[in-house]
This record gives structure tokens, sequence and C-alpha cells, in this order.
């Protein structure tokens, strides 16, 4: 189902993260009209320069980001073009950006200057920290703006080290996702008042939503939350990393421990603890949580991990292996859900798919990523440049 059909979309956006929200409302069947520079999105060079997978030829990091989406290249800086874009903006829905401010100021491509054109026109704005603050003209990528500034990176990176990275665009993703639920909700917004609206979504602000339950506590408490060990016993010893007898990791997280405690003993050759009174109940076994914690560890490191996996599932426990991307790419949940979608020109590569679908329907991949200007004169000839107009166009440099 595509619950944006008839919902048009110009994007002005670089890099990952409001590129994303495009491809987002594009996977909701919005017509997305992304406009880029004549020179192009930087975002086209990042395997080139190192920063991602090589996959040759086909770059599948612009292809995540930019799936079912058209291209027009438009140089803004010359008249000729802004009027192209102008008409764009007469006819969209929403517009998304994440350029800086005294950049769109110069492009005059900030709400007030947008609303004139369209005052029904949804304008959302994706960036680093913020639109208030000493900062808010600062530029920022994902790795400093969510991972860094944001207190993810300190929050996951052990004490003694080595520091933690941030996967790539592990911040632009999910803040892309935000920046698209905002979106809808100021579609829904605008069909009631009629009036056009101004989204916001900031990594800085996204991270902190994603460790809202460490930060929320930290303003009450006053001081940093303390960091979980693969070997720290915990007060409900049901909850934690453990290592198997091939090397893996396993993850337990019952945190109905009067449910679960009975059944994960079972599943360990425990039964033995099931009626010890130590372990009787959420507090004894909270008291003994060392002995406790010590007692799985032997049992689980004494298994690989396919015996557990079997005996685990048999007593309906909660648990996860660590899996490796090579797992998640082939985790039967990920394929018969579609959260990887096929591209429709590559005979391999699956697309991740936001995490949101419609009436039991799974997002597809309708178009693959434009190239520069792929699209150009087919938009033109919708907005109604003729061809004479099209050759004038291009004779002054406007378009690509």
């Amino acid at each position: 189902m595509h619950v944006l059909d008839g919902v048009k979309v110009v994007e002005l956006a670089i890099h990952g993260f409001v590129p994303a929200c495009g491809a987002i409302l594009g996977d909701w069947g919005a017509e997305v009209i992304k406009v880029e520079d004549p020179k192009g999105d930087p975002l086209r060079m990042v395997i080139k320069s190192g920063f991602a997978a090589d996959t040759g030829d086909f770059n599948f990091l612009w292809e995540l980001f930019n799936r079912n989406k058209r291209g027009i290249a438009l140089d803004l800086r010359i008249p000729e073009a802004r009027a192209v874009f102008d008409k764009l903006i007469e006819e969209a829905d929403v517009f998304i950006t994440n350029f800086l401010p005294n950049a769109r100021e110069k492009l005059k491509v900030t709400p007030e200057d947008l609303f004139k054109i369209n005052p029904r026109l949804v304008y959302a704005k994706g960036h680093g920290q913020g639109q208030r603050g000493p900062d808010a003209d600062k530029g920022g990528f994902d790795a400093v703006s969510f991972w860094a500034r944001g207190g993810l990176g300190h929050t996951l990176t052990p004490a003694e080290g080595p520091l933690i990275m941030q996967r790539g665009a592990m911040g632009d993703a999910p803040s892309g996702a935000m920046l698209a639920g905002g979106v809808g909700a100021a579609l829904y917004q605008r069909e009631k008042t009629g009036k056009g609206v101004v989204v916001d979504v900031a990594l800085l602000n996204t991270a902190v939503w994603q460790l809202g339950m460490d930060l929320t506590s930290t303003t009450i408490l006053r001081e940093n939350s303390k960091g979980l060990t693969t070997t720290r016993a915990l007060p409900n010893p049901l909850v934690g990393s453990y290592r198997t007898a091939d090397e893996r990791w396993l993850l337990l997280n019952m945190l109905d421990d009067m449910r679960h405690f009975a059944p994960t003993c079972r599943a360990l050759g425990l039964d033995a603890l099931i009626d010890d009174p130590r372990f009787a109940d959420t507090q004894a076994r909270a008291d003994n949580r060392e002995e406790l914690h010590t007692r799985l560890a032997d049992a689980i490191q004494s298994k690989a991990l396919p015996e557990l996996r079997e005996r685990l599932e048999a007593e309906d426990t909660v648990f996860a292996s660590l899996a490796s991307q090579l797992e998640v790419i082939d985790d039967p949940q990920v394929i018969a859900n579609g959260y990887l979608a096929p591209h429709p020109n590559h005979p391999t590569c699956r697309v991740a798919c936001a995490p949101m679908q419609f009436d039991n329907e799974m997002v597809e991949v309708r178009r693959a990523a434009p190239d520069i200007g792929e699209h150009t004169q087919e938009i033109l000839q919708e907005l109604g440049f003729d061809a004479d107009a099209i050759t004038t166009l291009r004779a002054a440099n406007a378009i690509a």
C-alpha cells in the first residue's frame, strides 16, 4: 500500500540524513524529485574515498538513500534554474533540506521564501545541533552530532577502551525516519488547517531520544550511568550476555524472571536450581546473583550455540545470539518480512527498508537511484517547458 500516493516531494539535500527521509517518503509512494547541483551530491563519492565497502560500479550507498526518486540537476545560482525550482515548489506538497541556515538564506529557500510561493507547503529541515542555541548554524555529521556529542559513543565505549566508533550512517538512517514521521504528521495538520508547517529534526535530538533511558536518569542522579560488561552479574542473571562453547555470544533477555526461571534452568540442564531455596524468587535470585550467574555461565559455556538455541526455543525463552551481517541478511524473519527489498537493477542487492509497513504490504524498491540529472528533461516537460525553453535553459547552464 502506498499511503503517500499523490504527494509530491522536492528534496534539496546531500549526504545521508535528509535523503534517507526522501527515500522513506518514496517507499511510502510519494513522488520524490531530488534537486542536485550539476556537480552532484557528494554522497556519490563516499565509496571512492574509502569510507564504505567498495561494491565496484554499483554504488550501493547512493542506492540506499536515493531509491524511489527521480533526479533533476539545477544550478540554483542561475536565475533561469531558479525559475524551474520555483515551479517545482508551486506544485509540491513537501520540501526537505539539510542546507544550513546561511546557505538557505543565500539561495532564498528559507521557509519564509518558499511559503510565499506555496503557503500550503510542508517544509522539513534536518541538521546537526538543533535550530536554536550557539551551534545552530554549525554543520554536523552523524559521527559528531549523533554518536559523539549525543553521548552514544561514550555510553557504549568501555572505560578501559578502546574507543568504539559508530558504523556508517548509524545516526543518519534513524534521523531520516524521524523526519519522515514528522512530515507525515505535518501533512495531516496541513490538511486540517490548509496552512504550511515547518518540521525540524536534529541528529543531536535523535541521539538524545535513542539514549533517553540513560539521559533521563542522569538528569535526576547527576552521574553517568554504569556501563554493562560481559562478566558483570546482574540482579536478574536471566538478563545478560554469555559465551558459548563455540565462542559465540548468547544474549538472554528475560525481564520476567518469575515466568522464565524454571524453563531456562530446564533448557540449560540446571533442573536442581528450580527448587533450591537460594533462588526461590526474584529477591532471592538477586541476593545470590553471583553464584547463579556463574552456574548459568558454566552451563552455557559447556554447549555450542546450535544446541543452546534448540534447547532454549523448546522452553519458549527470550534470547538471541549476536548475529553477524551475513546471518542478518539470511535471517528467515528478515527475508519473510521483506526488510531487505530486492533492487530492481542488481541481481543480488537487497536494500534496507524503513521499518514501517502498511496494510501488511512490504516495501518495494520501484525505481533505482537517479544518475545526475537523469530525469531533468522529463520533469521539465511535465512542468510545461517546451523544447525551445529547455534548449534555452541548457544554453544558460541552468540545467544538466
